[in-house]
């Protein structure tokens, strides 16, 4: 819920940063080609799905990212936890 308000505060600063660019509608034809893409990756991730179950491919995405870029992750929370001064962590 907290994730979701930031989402929606953050959608909400760009579109006011943006309103006052007027971007013209795209060609019919890249329209139907980027449906047309959509369609064969949500088509694929439906068949993906017939193997793995959707509940916990959503509870492992989060695990997988984090240990896949576990260096950088570990590297942002010792640079927050240095930023706390009762901490003491040099």
């Amino acid at each position: 819920m907290i994730l979701e308000a930031v989402f929606n505060l953050f959608s909400s600063a760009i579109k006011l940063i943006f309103a006052w660019i007027n971007i013209p509608a795209a060609p019919q034809e890249v329209t139907s080609v980027i449906d047309t893409m959509i369609t064969y990756m949500r088509s694929g991730i439906g068949f993906l799905f017939l193997f793995f179950n959707m509940d916990l491919v959503k509870i492992m995405i989060p695990f997988v990212l984090i240990v896949a870029n576990f260096e950088e992750v570990y590297k942002l929370v010792m640079f927050v936890l240095r930023k706390i001064p009762f901490l003491g962590i040099e």
